[in-house]
């Protein structure tokens, strides 16, 4: 009796096993871009690691028209003789005319139903996802797929990148309060595809840009444990004078540049009421270098720059969030903060909307510098 039930479960174990998958017969997706063509009709690119030994290629691009991103795939398969396999996919492109006039909310959703893709999947966009992924021009990466990966991957890991993950876009998107941003991948012929922006959303429509150094602004209130990068400041020789740091000897149009390498932060985001909102942040930097030199080992100088690199930062962010709110985009997420307020929670997405363009917000950045490094 014994020996019949040991048959027998070896047999249910043999009906339930997957089926069997040949190496040499999967074509390994690493990524996928998608072009608008027309208001219906969208082009897939995809870039295939195949591993038979038949192939003169180790990859291959194909590409394939389609209304939806599961009729897209079904006329890739076609062309290929290998099973297509999303289980090394890394990178989601999107073409930024698509993200500007249709938005990319429907293709995430399929996307993120389908079980063979992670959540941490990149998300970036670019102008155009056929000639990115079928560049072939820069001999150096041939598989486009892997490179892309490795560039957004490094990027991630320095948190020099703001929601760039299926999972963080998909979640700040559908939230109140907060508009989530992509990376923008340039594309020259010749050259490595490279980082050349950061791109702003209302909803799931790109409505501007900013540059990636730029993101230390939003990084100081979205991110506590964000790389915020070294960053250069130009400063008016003439302001230097005025407060006694700098004798000129070149004409009052100077500029004497800075930079800065942060070393802790702190940013907090004060709600005055629904009209008046303060930007408050904190930065702790080493001063690595200036042109011309300048020596602060006196502690009244070492004071006035401090103050004079805090009205510089706050200017500059005051000019960025004119801009934010001109596109009507809140990637800092005020609206969120306004609405965490228990006075004001029952605010709709609508009428945050209303009240952030109108919305009177004040940075103030105060800088202390730790470490003088090298300009002593």
């Amino acid at each position: 009796m014994k020996k019949i039930l040991i048959l027998l479960c070896s047999l249910l174990c043999t009906a339930c096993m997957a089926p069997e998958k040949i190496i040499e017969m999967q074509g390994i997706s690493t990524i996928i871009g998608y072009d608008l063509l027309d208001d219906d009709t969208y082009k897939g690119t995809i870039s295939l690691l195949q591993f038979d030994r038949k192939e003169e290629k180790t990859s291959v691009t194909l590409s394939a028209d389609g209304t939806t991103s599961k009729q897209i795939r079904q006329k890739l398969e076609e062309q290929t003789s290998h099973d297509i396999t999303y289980g090394q996919l890394r990178t989601i492109l999107f073409n930024k005319n698509m993200a500007e006039t249709v938005g990319i909310a429907s293709f995430l959703d399929t996307l993120q139903r389908d079980s063979s893709i992670g959540s941490l999947i990149f998300l970036a966009l670019t102008d155009n996802a056929e000639k990115t992924i079928n560049n072939t021009n820069y001999e150096e990466y041939p598989e486009m797929g892997s490179y892309i990966y490795q560039l957004l991957d490094k990027h991630e890991k320095k948190e020099m990148l703001v929601n760039s993950n299926l999972h963080d876009f998909i979640t700040t998107l559908y939230e109140i309060g907060i508009d989530p941003t992509l990376p923008m991948i340039t594309n020259a012929n010749g050259d490595a595809p490279s980082i050349g922006g950061v791109a702003l959303f209302k909803d799931d429509k790109i409505v501007g840009s900013i540059s990636l150094i730029n993101t230390f602004y939003l990084k100081l209130f979205t991110n506590n444990n964000a790389f915020l990068g070294d960053i250069t400041l130009e400063i008016p020789a003439v302001e230097l004078e005025i407060r006694g740091m700098a004798k000129l000897n070149h004409p009052k149009s100077d500029i004497y540049k800075i930079t800065l390498h942060p070393i802790k932060y702190k940013g907090n985001i004060e709600i005055k009421n629904e009209e008046f909102v303060n930007l408050n942040a904190t930065i702790s930097v080493s001063t690595l270098e200036f042109q011309p030199s300048i020596s602060l080992k006196n502690k009244d100088s070492l004071n006035s720059m401090e103050q004079l690199i805090g009205e510089v930062l706050s200017k500059e962010f005051g000019y960025i969030l004119e801009e934010l709110k001109n596109l009507n985009t809140d990637p800092i997420g005020i609206g969120r903060k306004i609405r965490s307020v228990r006075e004001y929670s029952h605010l709709t997405e609508e009428d945050l909307r209303q009240k952030y363009s109108a919305l009177n917000i004040t940075p103030n950045i105060k800088v202390e510098i730790m470490r003088t490094g090298a300009v002593d």
